[in-house]
């Protein structure tokens, strides 16, 4: 099951600079989350998103999606 939220090179440089703090390949989904809310709020500069500010929102968001259907398989909490 994964249990993090992968990212890529362009990705961490992009949060570094956005947000002045220090990233790393693998995070946790509850961080992950929070930075999704703080990038809504960030400008759509090429420097931040390398990739496109929705693209790269979008793409954790999807990433957050399959942990979370992932534990909720584990308890039994899911759609059939």
């Amino acid at each position: 099951m994964p249990d993090t939220i992968c990212l890529s090179g362009q990705t961490i440089e992009g949060i570094t600079l956005a947000l002045v703090q220090d990233f790393y390949p693998h995070k946790q989904p509850e961080r992950m989350a929070w930075i999704v809310m703080l990038l809504k709020h960030v400008q759509a500069r090429p420097e931040f998103f390398p990739g496109g500010k929705w693209a790269t929102i979008h793409a954790i968001q999807h990433q957050l999606d399959n942990v979370a259907l992932e534990a909720a398989k584990t308890i039994g909490s899911t759609y059939p």
